[in-house]
């Protein structure tokens, strides 16, 4: 894929419906697997070294997609695709856990992009911080090997995001998008924990 130039950006956040701000106590399951889409989209972007990835992602969304699309009225919310099966079949809780776990690491990887004020256009570290912070836990060491080469080649942040006005923009839409995003995860995380469903195994 080729560079960033004359303030282009790989990803443009303002083109992204991103996770709707939740006005009830429920997530909706269309909505989420929606929004998930959009940041396998994104993960996209960094290039084909991350398919492993982006297959996990996809993998995970179409096993929620599948049991929600067995009973979309009994499963429009999130919860109850996850609460109504617990003791039954843990095939939806399973996928959404590691859904959840690699939407925690994008959401983590973006946020430590909008929080560096000096703005490093090497972004590696963001990445591999926000990977130890998510991932990292439930992984072997062969798969935190494979990792380990794969984040090695994450793009700049003007490749990613743009240049100039491009950048600025993508940053200030950052400011709302990731809160959301944040507090999707977050509501998600309390719900698998209330009900044990968050195995810590290694893979």
């Amino acid at each position: 894929m080729m560079a960033a130039s004359e303030g282009s950006a790989r990803v443009q956040f303002k083109a992204l419906k991103g996770f709707p701000p939740n006005t009830t106590d429920k997530l909706e399951t269309q909505a989420f697997l929606a929004a998930s889409k959009e940041i396998v989209t994104v993960i996209e972007t960094f290039g084909k070294l991350f398919t492993p990835v982006i297959n996990d992602m996809n993998g995970n969304i179409n096993k929620l997609t599948k049991a929600y699309g067995s009973d979309v009225l009994k499963y429009q919310y999130l919860e109850d695709l996850i609460v109504l099966n617990v003791n039954v079949d843990d095939f939806a809780a399973n996928a959404l856990l590691w859904l959840k776990r690699g939407l925690q690491l994008i959401c983590a990887f973006f946020e430590n992009i909008y929080n560096d004020a000096q703005a490093k256009e090497a972004l590696k570290q963001h990445l591999q911080d926000a990977y130890e912070r998510t991932l990292k836990p439930y992984h072997g060491f062969i798969v935190q090997s494979t990792i380990k080469i794969i984040y090695s080649w994450v793009p700049t942040r003007s490749q990613l995001l743009g240049q100039g006005a491009a950048q600025a923009e993508n940053i200030e839409v950052l400011a709302s998008f990731l809160p959301t995003m944040r507090a999707h995860l977050d509501s998600i995380d309390a719900l698998l924990k209330a009900h044990n469903l968050d195995d810590a195994r290694k893979v």
